[in-house]
């Protein structure tokens, strides 16, 4: 047959005011407690704040298919909110204020699933636990969205790469070197992304065919078996005509381009935001590589990658209304204060903020 259902007794609930946060904010909320019958068994209403990832991919096919899971609670944070004298609940309705204080390395909320699954996602949750092992906690949970603050805008940001070009039968070319700067580091979706670059082609004696241009996204999963699966996506992209051999771009032909922060496959869906986490890892960067004439292949290209970071756009907020039972007439408590942090915690966030500072590396 089974457990009782903890909700024959009664219910319970658990709201914040709003459902939107960036990592570091105050999150206020009640815990509404209303029991309409007498018999359940338990006296401590218990307070969770939760931070789970989850992975899942496939690989292989036929008999050799195999699939891949990650799972990681990362934040976990549990509190007795109230404990009342007497074991057996009386009946009545009961009010507990909260105020948590979330830690300001938090990961934001993430979501991404299309052939491969990839969340990040919080919730609170409120439950009497029962002590009678034929009857369930009276539970209720609210997922929370998170958002990291932003940390750092820099204004501009620039890097350069040179390499030896060598052709077919190796024979060396000269070298060749370009220079790439954005405008900023961080953007919203749908944004542009403003930039402009500089190549020397003076030393090289092949012409620069064309120069790509590309928005990348890189999202890394990882199991709980270690191993890993890397998706790159190539977002937006453009195509610009390079100097000729023994000559660079000069001041007077330099030109100011843009690529907005959109998917070209499917630009009416917002990009995913990036995120550093365990098992979830999503990256932004600006590819500007050159394409020299003839083949090539032998020799590295001067490829420069510049990181930028994507923001989450905030949704729209909606938190289930609470329908008022009849005779609602709650004894209100003291709220309790929570530090929604912990030593285990801190040293995984502060290890995912030296990612953040060169993701690049990963």
């Amino acid at each position: 047959m089974g457990n009782k259902s903890g909700s024959e007794f009664g219910g319970i609930m658990i709201r914040t005011e709003k459902q939107l946060y960036f990592a570091g904010d105050v999150v206020q909320g009640n815990i509404y407690l209303h029991i309409i019958k007498e018999g359940f068994r338990g006296k401590e209403v218990k307070l969770t704040i939760l931070g789970k990832e989850k992975t899942s991919w496939e690989t292989g096919s036929g008999t050799r298919r195999r699939t891949h899971e990650g799972k990681n609670i990362f934040h976990q944070v549990t509190v007795v909110a109230h404990t009342f004298e007497d074991d057996n609940l009386m009946v009545g309705s009961f009010i507990f204020p909260f105020e948590v204080h979330l830690s300001a390395n938090l990961p934001g909320t993430f979501y991404y699933k299309d052939g491969v699954l990839a969340s990040l996602a919080y919730k609170v949750i409120a439950r009497v636990v029962s002590t009678s092992k034929s009857i369930n906690d009276i539970k209720n949970k609210q997922v929370l969205i998170l958002r990291e603050p932003i940390k750092e805008i820099i204004s501009s940001k620039q890097k350069r790469e040179s390499s030896q070009i060598v052709s077919g039968c190796c024979i060396k070319r000269g070298t060749s070197s370009i220079e790439v700067k954005v405008e900023k580091n961080i953007y919203f979706p749908t944004e542009f992304l403003n930039f402009n670059y500089d190549i020397d082609n003076s030393n090289c004696k092949l012409d620069v065919d064309k120069v790509d241009s590309v928005l990348v996204n890189r999202l890394r999963l990882r199991s709980n078996s270690d191993s890993e699966h890397v998706l790159e996506f190539e977002l937006n992209y453009q195509y610009h005509k390079g100097p000729q051999k023994g000559n660079k771009i000069q001041p007077i032909q330099k030109k100011d381009y843009q690529l907005q922060l959109i998917n070209l496959k499917n630009p009416l869906q917002h990009l995913t935001p990036s995120i550093i986490g365990n098992c979830v890892n999503s990256i932004y960067y600006l590819k500007v590589q050159p394409h020299y004439e003839g083949c090539s292949c032998c020799s590295p290209r001067p490829t420069v990658k510049i990181p930028i970071t994507v923001l989450a756009i905030p949704p729209k907020e909606y938190i289930q209304p609470l329908i008022q039972p009849e005779n609602w007439n709650p004894q209100a408590f003291q709220p309790i204060i929570i530090q929604s942090n912990t030593q285990g915690q801190e040293s995984m966030l502060n290890k995912n903020l030296q990612q953040m500072a060169d993701p690049m590396k990963n």
